[in-house]
Order: C-alpha cells, then structure tokens, then sequence
C-alpha cells in the first residue's frame, strides 16, 4: 500500500530540519530516527534533491554532497530554507484565530494549546493577537461538556440566548462542534423536548448530572457529521493528497490513477473541495454528489462570465 502524502511530507521536512541541526548523519542513522528503512532513506533523499523554491535552476534546489551520499552519509550543503519555517504576522495572525476556535470548542489536543501559546507569543501584532483571541468560553463549561459526552449523561446547564434570556436545562450532550469560529454543542433538551444546537459560549453555568443519555444524536438537527452515503471517486494519481484528507477514506492507487471511499455527511462542502481537482477528477459516485458538483462547477462559470 502507498504511504501517504502528509507523512511522508512530513518526514522530508523533518529531514532537512535534522540534517540543519546535526551536519551529517548515516543512512542507518536517519532510518532509524524516523522509523523506516535504509532504503526508504536513501529514496527520500533522491526526491529532497529535486526539490526547492520556485525557478527550479541549479541554484534554487535542496543540495547534498554527492560522494558522501555514495558512501552511504547524508551531507546536507543547501537546504533553501526549508527546514525553517517563517510566518509572516498576518500568517501567524491567521493561524492563531483558527486554532483559538478550536481551543474554544474545547475540542484541541494539548498540542493545539501549547502551539496557540507560542505562536501569540511569537506574534508582534498584539492588537491584532487580541481581536481572535478574546473568546468568552468558561474552560469549566468545555471541560464539563466534554466529560459528559465521554461519560455518556447529562448536564444541568443556564443558558442565555440572543436576548439574554435565562433558562435552566437539562440537556444530553452529543457533540461539540466549531462553525466559523464559534463552538456549539449538539444536544438533546429535555426542557424543550427537542434537539438543539447551543452556542457554548452562551452557557453560564454546567453541572454534570448522573442520568445516562436516552436521546441518540440526531442526523438532522444542527451540524451533522454522520455520513449520509457512501462516495466513490476517481481521480489522477496527483490529485491523492486531497482525497487523502477525508475523513474515513480509503485508497486504491492504480496506473496513475487513485480511486477513494469515503462517507459523505455534507454533499455541498465535500463537492466544493473536489471542486478543487476538478480537472484530476475522473468519475464522482453517487448521483447526488455529482450533480451538487456539476451545480457548483456551473456557478463558477457563470460567476466568471
């Protein structure tokens, strides 16, 4: 089976960034970091040396030292800059406002937090740090909601809707999900005795309680994730790296051509990413999902002129 593309992307880059560090290191060695083999190596250099920044001369490519490879050393003598990666302010600025909606979902990996703190440290823009960065979510209330989703059972929560009416609630937490920057958690409310997406945001107060969820989670209230079908797309074997990037997918790759499975749980978001490839793309199963492409494909168009 083909590796894919991001972890082998990955391991490239984190070759440059050893070698930048270290000088020199064997193949063995190098294998043996990054857990594959010699051979492995030895095929990833060969890409890293046709590899650079956009001219493609000579003078623009990632260098190694040509006799030490063939004897078995990997001598690093122009990474380009490779291994160092720069954002400028508005770039960190940008990445700093997604990774706050997902830290304020209370969905992020620690990871995500420790990422958020550096980069808003690194950051010279502080004005701009704190337009995306003063979300109003209560830790406690995510971490409430989370421990409830896992344990399976409900919580009493007060809540403030647009007009800053309170009610009290007992809700069966399902989901919490972030949709343009503002996290909500997907419920069951036994005070209204329907679904409901609430904003987290809004939630002044989370007690968990000890009933056991009864309400399963709903497949058509709020933002769904529960795939509604199964796509079938083929496309040139260049386009992979987005078919790799749904969720679920598995991958079939065959005479320059991948073929990707995948379950669909919004038809107009994943045909506006396969819009992307649209050129690359070979056949799109089932019919629904072509035709929501075939539609946006036609607006493109018309939007063009």
């Amino acid at each position: 089976m083909a590796e894919r593309t991001a972890p082998r992307v990955t391991r490239l880059l984190g070759i440059v960034t050893y070698l930048e560090r270290q000088g020199e290191a064997t193949v063995e060695e190098l294998a043996e970091h990054f857990g594959v083999t010699p051979t492995q190596v030895r095929r990833d250099i060969e890409l890293l040396w046709v590899s650079g920044v956009p001219g493609h001369a000579p003078q623009d490519l990632i260098d190694f030292d040509g006799w030490a490879f063939d004897e078995g050393v990997i001598r690093l003598t122009n990474s380009q800059g490779v291994g160092q990666v720069r954002l400028s302010p508005r770039e960190g600025v940008a990445l700093i406002g997604a990774l706050s909606a997902v830290v304020a979902g209370g969905v992020a990996p620690e990871a995500a937090h420790t990422a958020l703190s550096k980069l808003v440290e690194a950051v010279g823009d502080k004005d701009a740090v704190r337009s995306v960065t003063t979300g109003s979510v209560d830790p406690d209330v995510a971490s409430t909601l989370r421990d409830a989703i896992d344990a399976h059972v409900v919580v009493e929560l007060g809540y403030a809707d647009a007009n800053d009416n309170r009610t009290s609630r007992v809700i069966e937490p399902h989901r919490i999900v972030v949709i343009d920057g503002t996290p909500y958690v997907e419920c069951y409310c036994r005070r209204a005795e329907d679904y409901r997406t609430l904003r987290v945001d809004r939630i002044i107060s989370a007690a968990i309680g000890t009933d056991p969820v009864s309400a399963p989670a709903s497949e058509t209230s709020g933002f769904s994730l529960v795939p509604h079908f199964e796509a079938v797309v083929v496309a040139d074997a260049h386009a992979r790296w987005l078919l790799e990037s749904f969720p679920g997918v598995a991958i079939e790759e065959a005479a320059g051509a991948v073929t990707a499975r995948f379950g669909v749980a919004d038809v107009a978001a994943i045909a506006g990413r396969l819009l992307t490839i649209g050129s690359a793309l070979t056949s799109v199963d089932p019919q629904p999902l072509a035709s929501e492409l075939a539609r946006q494909a036609r607006a493109v168009l018309a939007a063009q002129g």
